[in-house]
């Protein structure tokens, strides 16, 4: 028996569920996704092209989604797709406490406007595991890289906000970079879009290091070696975000980030504002100075990006 053969074999019974009920299967497995789709593509193909139809998009969508799927699982996306920026959202921050608001919103994170820089994420994930477990041999931590918002402006931002390194609650918590994160840095963030009026689809979060660098307790300093590794990403991201007209960099670390990409954000005439850590710490240290600094440079950023 052909591979072709043993392929319609094995997906027999998805295919049938598929035609029975016009979805695609939930028990399908990462394995079995990829394998259908290789088997679309092979039957297009011997065909002579133009029959992939609404079976392979459903294939391909739901391999996009699965919870099993990581880095090169995940097919691109479909240049073809409409990006469909979100319209509704949160009326207080954190509200990542609430577990249907956050399920919804997990649910969204391969929508078209962010699909592409979460892959980035998923290959972020993938590389710093594997040069962790050659330093460990073997024994290296689990790697967390918080995906971006599907409520940012993903690939469509013109504003993009550097901080330092993942916090707890993004890391370990939501899964993803987000205003509506339990934790006062992300409300800080939250009430600056309200203040500057910056609407959330304006704006895209990002670290100079884009993973967890903590103990589940507190984060760690990041080193000069952390950032130079992390900046290799910033250039990846920014290729990503063409319409990037301001880049935020907030803190030290996010600063010298982005000015070790400046031959990138140059030629693009994407303008750098550099402004405190929106964080509580240095806030209270400073009696609120560096927050109040902060503010003032997302309006800054915001009147920027109108133009």
């Amino acid at each position: 028996m052909c591979i072709r053969d043993r392929l319609a074999t094995v997906l027999g019974g998805a295919r049938d569920a598929y035609r029975r009920e016009g979805t695609v299967p939930d028990w399908c497995g990462v394995d079995l996704l990829r394998g259908w789709a290789f088997y679309l593509t092979r039957e297009d193909r011997h065909r002579g092209g133009g029959t992939l139809g609404d079976e392979w998009t459903a294939v391909l969508q739901r391999l996009r989604e699965h919870e099993g799927a990581v880095g090169p699982d995940r097919p691109p996306p479909d240049a073809r797709e409409p990006v469909n920026l979100p319209s509704v959202f949160s009326t207080e921050p954190k509200r990542h406490r609430d577990s249907a608001f956050l399920a919804a919103k997990q649910a969204r994170l391969w929508e078209s406007h962010v699909a592409p820089i979460n892959q980035l994420v998923d290959q972020i994930r993938l590389e710093i595991a594997e040069e962790w477990a050659q330093a460990h041999a073997g024994s290296a931590p689990p790697v967390s890289v918080p995906y971006v918002d599907p409520d940012s402006g993903g690939i469509q931002a013109r504003v993009l906000f550097v901080l330092e390194s993942p916090a707890g609650p993004a890391a370990l918590g939501s899964g993803m970079l987000s205003a509506d994160n339990d934790d006062g840095t992300a409300k800080n963030v939250w009430l600056s879009y309200q203040a500057s009026g910056l609407p959330r689809t304006f704006g895209l979060a990002w670290n100079a290091v884009p993973w967890y660098i903590g103990d589940g307790k507190r984060n760690r300093n990041v080193t000069a070696t952390d950032v130079a590794r992390g900046m290799e990403y910033l250039r990846q991201l920014l290729d990503l975000a063409p319409d990037v007209r301001v880049v935020l960099a907030l803190g030290r670390p996010a600063q010298a980030s982005v000015a070790s990409a400046s031959d990138v954000l140059g030629p693009r005439g994407i303008r750098v504002i550099n402004a405190p850590h929106p964080s509580p710490i240095p806030a209270a240290a400073t009696r609120g100075r560096s927050l109040q600094e902060y503010n003032a440079a997302v309006a800054d950023a915001y009147a920027e990006a109108l133009h």
